[in-house]
């Protein structure tokens, strides 16, 4: 049997639909080919290819119209954190929203459900369910303590003089009216729970996670976005979380805190903060592997009671 002709340098390497092979000059015939394998309805794909999911969403928002992507698909286009099992989940979620059929091919997991426009936004030419709205949708899908960290993404914002800086893909305002006007929609009360929970300035899912943990324990509720200055208004720290009735302020250190770079402005952050009075407590991933995040709030409580707090036993 002879080799199949080589796929055109247009198509090679990604994922490709029938009329785009015939744009190319390719004949129908030449998709059946053992090199090819069949991804959906329509869509060829080379073997051995890897497909990153943006393009994947364009193709199949392309060749279904009246779809936008959906749930874990549309979170993870707006980088939105998610669990690892659902981000690995290999589907593409998609949202008929003018009232035409169900989305129904392989690799997509297709619903029918009108939208207004304010919940349709599109990136890189991907149509895409407003951060609000996916938030919302994935209300149904998450435990509690991950979608108040999947709200905390999306409503961040950080403006500071040093590090990065973050605007806020959407308000608390616009997911707790998602919540309110869509009354019939699955997960509605842990949502509701969830937007209780919501604060603007958790940078991470391991702060949220913290954050959490110490609402649990009874602790004093923290700052967030709080600044440690000295007498002369100069900035020395940004803390995760902090207290600063009690000058204290906690950080958790991720792996990238363990490069010596990093690790020396750490001392010298802890430093500064201490010459003014501040106690520094660091909870590293090291920690929280051993004893999960409800454990390692006892050093945060041990900080709090050395300083004056009086909480519960």
């Amino acid at each position: 049997m002879r080799n199949p002709p080589p796929v055109p340098d247009t198509l090679k390497g990604r994922s490709f639909t029938l009329s785009e092979q015939r744009a190319a000059g390719v004949s129908d015939s030449r998709a059946r080919n053992k090199d090819l394998r069949v991804a959906s309805r329509g869509v060829r794909v080379p073997w051995g290819a890897t497909q990153e999911l943006a393009h994947t969403a364009r193709l199949l928002t392309s060749i279904s119209p009246g779809t936008v992507c959906c749930g874990p698909t549309a979170a993870i286009l707006w980088r939105c954190p998610l669990p690892f099992d659902l981000e690995r989940q290999p589907l593409v979620h998609l949202l008929r929203w003018d009232g035409g059929d169900r989305p129904v091919r392989k690799g997509v997991a297709g619903r029918r459900v009108p939208l207004k426009a304010a919940d349709r936004r599109t990136i890189d030419g991907i149509p895409i369910t407003s951060p609000a709205r996916t938030w919302l949708e994935l209300a149904a899908l998450l435990p509690l303590d991950d979608l108040v960290a999947a709200a905390d993404y999306f409503i961040c914002s950080q403006s500071r003089s040093f590090g990065h800086n973050r605007a806020a893909l959407c308000s608390l305002g616009d997911l707790r009216a998602q919540v309110e006007g869509n009354p019939g929609i699955r997960g509605r009360r842990n949502a509701r729970l969830a937007l209780e929970l919501a604060r603007v300035g958790a940078d991470s899912v391991p702060e949220t996670q913290l954050r959490l943990a110490i609402f649990r324990q009874g602790l004093p509720e923290p700052e967030l976005r709080y600044v440690v200055q000295d007498s002369t208004g100069w900035e020395l720290a940004w803390p995760d979380v902090a207290f600063p009735r009690y000058k204290i302020a906690v950080n958790y250190d991720g792996g990238h805190h363990l490069t010596a770079v990093q690790r020396e402005s750490d001392i010298r952050r802890d430093e500064s903060i201490a010459a003014i009075g501040w106690t520094s407590v660091t909870i590293t991933a090291r920690h929280v592997k051993a004893w999960g995040f409800d454990g390692v709030v006892h050093r945060v409580r041990d900080a709090l009671a050395r300083a004056g707090w009086v909480g519960e036993t």
